[in-house]
This record gives C-alpha cells, sequence and structure tokens, in this order.
C-alpha cells in the first residue's frame, strides 16, 4: 500500500514537472501505457497520479484517453487576477509582528539573485516570492490559493522565457514598502506588479501564438 503510495507520489512529481517545464506539450495526447513505459512505474500508480493532475488542472480526461491541458488566455487572465485578490488580502491580513519575523527570508532570496542565475532558478525564486507574500497571512486557504494560481500561471511563464530587471525591482520595492509598514502602498505595489506581469504575459503568448503553435503548443482564448 505505502509502496504503491509512493510509486504513485513519484509518477505525479515526474509527470508534473515534464509539464510545467514544457517537455510534454499544451494539447500532446499521452496514455498511461506511454507513460509506463517512459518512467517505469505500475499503471496503476500512473492512473493515480494523472488523477491528481487533472484536480490541478494540468491534464483531461477523455474516453480515448489524457490530453495535456492546453494553455487558455481567459483562464490565464482570470487566474493573475485571482492572485492579486489573494496577495493583498494577505497583507491586509497580516501584522507587523509577522512581516518582521519572515522579512529576513524574502531579502536573503532576492539576494540569491545574480547574472549567472539560470531560468529554471529565477522562476523558482519568483515562484517562493508570492508564495512567501501569502504565508504572511498565516491564513492556509490563502496559501493554497496562492500555490494554485502559481502552478496554474507556471507554464505560460515558462513560455514567456522573460525575467526583466523591472519585475525584480518591484519585487524589492514591496519589500522595503513592508519593511516600514506601510501597508497601502505595499498592496498598491502588488496590484501594479500584478497587473503588469498580466499584461506582459498576455501579450507575449498572443504574439507567440503562430510559433508555438508550430511546436506543438496548444493554446486556446475560450
Amino acid at each position: 500500500m505505502n509502496e504503491t503510495l509512493t510509486q504513485a507520489q513519484h509518477a505525479e512529481i515526474k509527470l508534473r514537472n515534464l509539464i510545467l517545464n514544457m517537455e510534454i506539450a499544451p494539447g500532446e495526447r499521452i496514455t498511461e501505457r506511454d507513460i509506463v513505459g517512459f518512467i517505469g512505474i505500475s499503471r496503476t500508480s500512473i492512473r493515480t497520479a494523472l488523477f491528481k493532475l487533472a484536480s490541478e488542472g494540468l491534464v483531461i480526461h477523455k474516453k480515448s484517453g489524457w490530453i495535456v491541458s492546453p494553455i487558455n488566455l481567459e483562464e490565464i487572465s482570470q487566474v493573475c487576477i485571482y492572485r492579486k485578490i489573494l496577495e493583498v488580502a494577505a497583507i491586509q491580513e497580516t501584522t507587523q509582528i509577522v512581516i518582521d519575523k519572515n522579512i529576513s527570508k524574502v531579502e536573503n532570496l532576492l539576494n540569491s539573485i545574480s547574472p549567472t542565475s539560470t531560468h529554471e532558478q529565477l522562476d523558482q525564486i519568483d515562484h517562493d516570492f508570492h508564495i512567501w507574500i501569502a504565508k504572511l497571512s498565516e491564513n492556509e486557504f490563502i496559501i493554497q490559493g496562492t500555490e494554485n494560481a502559481m502552478m496554474r500561471l507556471r507554464r505560460a511563464r515558462w513560455l514567456e522565457n522573460k525575467y526583466d530587471h523591472t519585475g525584480w525591482d518591484e519585487h524589492r520595492q514591496i519589500v522595503i514598502a513592508l519593511k516600514k509598514g506601510k501597508i497601502q502602498k505595499t498592496i498598491s505595489l502588488i496590484e501594479k506588479h500584478i497587473s503588469r506581469t498580466r499584461q506582459s504575459l498576455l501579450s507575449t503568448l498572443q504574439k507567440k501564438q503562430l510559433s508555438l503553435r508550430a511546436q506543438g503548443a496548444f493554446l486556446t482564448s475560450k
């Protein structure tokens, strides 16, 4: 029983990373048999992992098998708005005591960025930064909601392949405002940051639609 659970968790992690890192393209059909041959885990464990990924919106189960969920531009837009609501709520619910206790963690995180940081490392730092904001709320629903939103945006961010100085400067401005106890300014900075990110992300994906489809990545606006 425990062995099966461990195998299912291993398959889940492996498949999730393949999908999020675009090694399996949006819209691509996958079969349990193919995955068994690729990962070398029992079909029962693979099926358990696939249903877990389906609950996260990463795959779709159809009679003919499984399909990696297309990247939906409207969904991306809505998830960005949802994430903004959650992060603003996190700041509204936190206290200066909680902020002061945790501020060094995020400062160290941002200080770890260097000119040699890889795209994978920057992606993880960006993820950790926004989860750090959510955790300031000490509210599990806000934290889980933000985790889910960040996961749903990860494939699109991977396709965008851009982490510019503006984004990191905005992160640092948010931290400075929090450290000074300027809650309303922090909220304003978060709203501006996520709105700009949303606009940039959608604009990039819309411009890349034809080339991405040519590479096998299926995007939809509905």
